[in-house]
């Protein structure tokens, strides 16, 4: 039988992930220049906090002058899904050490999450396919930043819609977590709460209010069904 290099799989897996990052990528570099950073700021946010949609609200809140205060705790709350995905992953793992690990959980994207998940006997043990997976990913998310933030400005970003990006993004991720008709209940509450908490609080608090409503209710949803079991 071949036997396959898992590092060249892992890169061969993240390719349909590339594809997607790259325009993504562009419209954060574009959006993140408007926003006054520079290229290399733009690149190094996408190498270091590599979190696509806490790095476009960072930049839309960044773009309003918010103090960095909310922008860490806003963002901070947005990404604990990362935690959850990470314990998930580690179960594959248990072979290797922390070190790896917190590796392996620093590069961990939603969508490299589910082409790992698909299949977990390929991950399993195999740290050098999952590192192949992420870390492609990531370059492709880097290099379409970087892209976006250097050409940005030719393309017509009115016209084109990519102010809209981060809205898109937030549905597309919102849409691809509703498995159920409990959370279809917890996106409408949600949707409600953020209005009635924009309406009362002023300036951008409101995201943070509604992450944590939001939050309560679906823990308290599965609490109740689970007592109904």
């Amino acid at each position: 039988m071949l036997n396959i290099n898992p590092f060249r799989e892992g890169v061969k897996a993240a390719l349909p992930i590339v594809l997607g990052y790259l325009p993504v990528g562009m419209a954060f570099g574009l959006l993140a220049r408007q926003s006054g950073l520079t290229p290399i700021e733009a690149g190094s946010m996408s190498l270091l906090v590599y979190a696509g949609a806490s790095q476009f609200l960072a930049i839309d809140m960044i773009s309003k002058s918010i103090s960095w205060f909310p922008i860490v705790v806003t963002t901070f709350f947005i990404n604990l899904r990362h935690l959850l995905m990470s314990s998930a992953l580690s179960l594959h793992f248990k072979e290797y050490g922390l070190r790896t690990l917190t590796f392996l959980s620093a590069q961990l994207t939603d969508e490299s999450f589910a082409v790992a998940m698909s299949n977990p006997s390929k991950i399993s043990n195999r740290p050098s396919y999952l590192f192949g997976l992420q870390i492609t990913s990531q370059i492709g998310w880097i290099v379409g930043s970087v892209s976006g933030a250097l050409f940005g400005k030719w393309v017509d970003h009115k016209e084109y819609g990519i102010p809209f990006a981060l809205s898109s993004l937030f549905i597309c991720l919102l849409v691809l977590q509703i498995n159920s008709i409990h959370h279809l209940w917890v996106m409408v509450i949600a949707g409600i709460a953020s209005v009635f908490f924009k309406w009362v609080f002023p300036g951008n608090w409101y995201l943070l209010l509604t992450a944590l409503f939001a939050s309560g209710i679906g823990i308290t949803i599965e609490m109740v069904m689970r007592d109904q079991k």
